[in-house]
């Protein structure tokens, strides 16, 4: 028998592997999009958390002080100032 007679026997099997491949390949795509998009969403909940317990830590521990001092400096220099 000649070795062509296999590569005809194995063309049925051949059409399947390429159709499954195809599909394995469609699966892997969609669920790295969604892992990218999960990812995505997760880092903006995390950047959000953080901004919000940094702000809510300056503003009852640090916002005064800082509000204080930077109305001191502004009163230092003489310019145009609103008179109520």
């Amino acid at each position: 028998m000649d070795i062509t007679n296999y590569f005809k026997f194995l063309s049925p099997l051949q059409d399947q592997l390429s159709g499954f491949y195809s599909t394995a390949t469609l699966v892997i795509t969609f669920i790295a999009i969604l892992w990218l998009i999960n990812f995505i969403f997760g880092l903006i909940y995390r950047i959000y958390s953080l901004g919000k317990s940094i702000g809510f830590i300056y503003r009852n521990y640090f916002h005064k002080y800082v509000r204080y001092i930077l109305y001191s400096v502004l009163y230092l220099f003489p310019g145009k100032r609103r008179i109520k």
